[in-house]
């Protein structure tokens, strides 16, 4: 399994969960607790890595 794979695998994880948690949070009413530039450094590496399975490249 090539990096670009594993890596859009955990960041995706990562960001469905997140995505999940927050969901969860608004119908709850409780306080999302996550931090805006880890959620946005995710979602770039999520698309580089996207991005490199595309066009074939390997990330690293």
């Amino acid at each position: 399994m090539s990096v670009n794979y594993l890596i859009l695998i955990f960041t995706g994880l990562y960001l469905a969960g997140t995505f999940f948690y927050y969901k969860y949070a608004v119908k709850k009413g409780i306080e999302f607790r996550y931090k805006p530039i880890t959620l946005l450094v995710v979602a770039v590496l999520f698309l580089v890595a996207l991005y490199g399975i595309i066009v074939g490249k390997q990330l690293i």
